[in-house]
């Protein structure tokens, strides 16, 4: 359940971009490739499975996944306080 709550946490705030992002940044326009903008999984998840989506539509559906998760585990752990088992 934490790591689902940081997860809409780290989506909806601003945050630095991750360090692989920047080693991969900085190592392409080593080698001379023009570098990639913006976040990876955004780029690969835009690319892949959503083409044509804006950015802000997929980092949507990412948190809305996410929320509908967390609602399941708070229902289950809910309903365990109060039948005392799962």
């Amino acid at each position: 359940m934490a790591s689902l709550a940081y997860a809409i946490v780290i989506e909806l705030l601003p945050w630095p971009p991750c360090p692989l992002t920047l080693a991969e940044t900085r190592l392409e326009a080593r080698a001379g490739v023009e570098p990639a903008h913006g976040s990876f999984l955004v780029r690969v998840l835009d690319g892949i499975i959503y083409p044509d989506l804006p950015e802000w539509l997929v980092v949507g559906i990412a948190v809305g996944v996410s929320i509908a998760i967390l609602g399941v585990y708070l229902r289950r752990y809910r309903r365990r306080r109060v039948g005392g088992v799962w």
